[in-house]
């Protein structure tokens, strides 16, 4: 029995009729943390980039790199090693060997003939002054070992002026400088070999390393660890060997048992390429297929922690390349104090593709250059040189790649907007940029980690400066110092919990650089 009064009624939902959207705006910095190739990307800093392609992070702004133009050219085959001699007394050079011989290319245009015929281009060098000579040392494993006093070029062997004596001299393939001796390093082999102090040639006495590295394998390179900044008692010997092992030395004569100990012997990885060594202010970095390791870090203990290398913000990436083109001709660092870079050189094909890993040496924030098809780098005169082709190029120069755009890419971190369970409607998104001059660009967002390239072509069209006497005052465009552009552009309506910003931009003669990104969205309830 019951009755209609006594029956159970469902609740009545009250119809507020739509649900209320809320506009809201956001404001992040430019990704000055750089390019992040390790961590997940729900966890991303927002200063840092999913990608940073051609733009480098400074401390409060990220810009477009510089370009390059042609500087000297006519190399008769390609050019694989660039070096300087630095005079002390007198003007400094600088030189890139071929296949067939090295040549003089200080000076812009074409290059005169070859200072001294090679059949392989890839050296290793070093400057060493013998207290009458300052000479520019270089060695490839196939030719006699190359020096230049400032003037004339030599092919060293047992009855040259220099000599070397008690090993074949074709057989030396790397050198470097210890406490003021000249140290060989032998071909397939894991011996080194040293002069006498203070001397360019002479005997050479062999150190056979055959007996400390457990990993047998040949010596690949070797350099001075500075220990404590400067040239002194602390000083290192430091050689790599071709299965990851490094050992270290210290004292100043390997001949004598009570000046010459052996400090210890470590894995950091195989190394990459003969060039793998390079000194960083007071310190020395390695570079493995682990990463690139500062000494002074890395050698705390027999077995290598990773997050202490330079490279553990970008290590997913680097290790990929490692693994995939290791064994390519072109790996190499090199220090650009002028623009407070480290420059990574990571080639895809020799004589083809190649893509530079850069770090601000300052804050450590990385970006990738590309278009710079570079199979070395040097620094001459405080400006940055590379070799491509038959061309050496003067790099971080101007606004424009030769004849073609800069084209720079960057793609934000993914942000939450501080609501991780509320759908949003991304409605506007406004890069902040300083620039020199009118420039065009495309944006777009991702959404919830999704990956998808910018549709179209970044294109730049100079606009025409103005002419004195003959241009008009608020009609022409005339050129000034840097100035801010806030456009706001409107993707897609885009409904998603997250999103990332996407700037790309193309010039050939403007200064760029990005100061933050804005955004608007709307959100809703908590299931959108």
């Amino acid at each position: 029995f019951f009755s209609e009064t006594n029956m159970r009624q469902p609740l009545r939902v009250k119809n507020n009729g739509a649900r209320t959207r809320t506009t809201s705006s956001k404001a992040y910095p430019a990704p000055v943390g750089g390019w992040n190739a390790r961590d997940a990307l729900a966890v991303m800093k927002p200063t840092d980039a999913i990608a940073l392609e051609n733009w480098f992070p400074n401390t409060s702004y990220v810009e477009v790199r510089g370009g390059y133009s042609s500087h000297a050219t006519g190399l008769t085959n390609n050019g694989k090693t660039l070096m300087v001699h630095n005079a002390l007394a007198g003007t400094s050079t600088m030189w890139c060997s071929t296949a067939s011989g090295i040549y003089n290319t200080s000076s812009a245009g074409a290059v005169g003939a070859a200072g001294l015929a090679r059949t392989n281009g890839k050296h290793q060098w070093v400057n060493f002054g013998d207290g009458t000579n300052q000479w520019l040392i270089a060695a490839n494993g196939v030719d006699k070992p190359a020096y230049f006093d400032g003037t004339t070029w030599t092919a060293v062997d047992n009855a040259t002026s220099p000599a070397l004596t008690g090993l074949t001299s074709t057989s030396i393939i790397s050198v470097f400088v210890s406490k003021g001796r000249l140290f060989f390093i032998e071909k397939d082999s894991l011996s080194f070999w040293y002069l006498a102090a203070g001397a360019a040639g002479g005997a050479l006495t062999e150190f056979d390393l055959s007996g400390v590295a457990k990993k047998g394998g040949y010596l690949m390179a070797g350099a001075t660890w500075t220990v404590d900044a400067g040239d002194g008692p602390d000083d290192r010997v430091v050689l790599a060997t071709s299965e990851g092992e490094v050992i270290v030395y210290q004292g100043t004569n390997p001949s004598s048992a009570t000046a010459w100990s052996l400090v210890g012997v470590y894995e950091l990885g195989n190394p990459l390429g003969r060039r793998c060594l390079q000194k960083y202010g007071g310190d020395l970095v390695v570079l493995t297929q682990n990463g690139a390791f500062p000494m002074a870090a890395a050698l705390q203990s027999t077995s290598v922690d990773y997050k202490l290398a330079l490279s553990f913000k970008i290590e997913n990436a680097f290790n990929t390349a490692a693994r995939t083109t290791g064994s390519v001709f072109g790996w190499t660092i090199c220090f650009y104090p002028a623009r407070s870079a480290m420059i990574v050189n990571v080639p895809t094909a020799e004589d083809g593709e190649h893509e530079q890993y850069v770090m601000n040496t300052i804050t450590k924030a990385w970006c990738k250059f590309k278009e710079w098809d570079a199979e070395d780098f040097v620094v001459f005169n405080e400006e940055l040189y590379f070799a491509n082709g038959t061309t050496v190029y003067k790099a971080w120069t101007g606004q424009v790649d030769g004849t073609n755009d800069i084209v720079a890419y960057g793609k934000t971190a993914f942000s939450y907007f501080d609501g991780m369970g509320q759908q949003k409607s991304f409605k506007m998104f406004q890069p902040v940029l300083s620039t020199n001059g009118g420039v065009s660009f495309l944006t777009s967002i991702d959404i919830d980690f999704k990956d998808e390239p910018i549709a179209g072509n970044a294109t730049y069209t100079p606009i025409a400066g103005a002419l004195w006497d003959v241009s008009l005052w608020d009609v022409d465009y005339w050129a000034s110092g840097l100035s801010i552009v806030k456009d706001w552009t409107s993707p897609s309506e885009y409904p998603g919990y997250c999103a990332a910003g996407k700037l790309k931009i193309s010039t050939d003669s403007l200064t760029i650089q990005w100061m933050a990104s804005n955004y608007i969205y709307e959100t809703g309830s908590i299931f959108g």
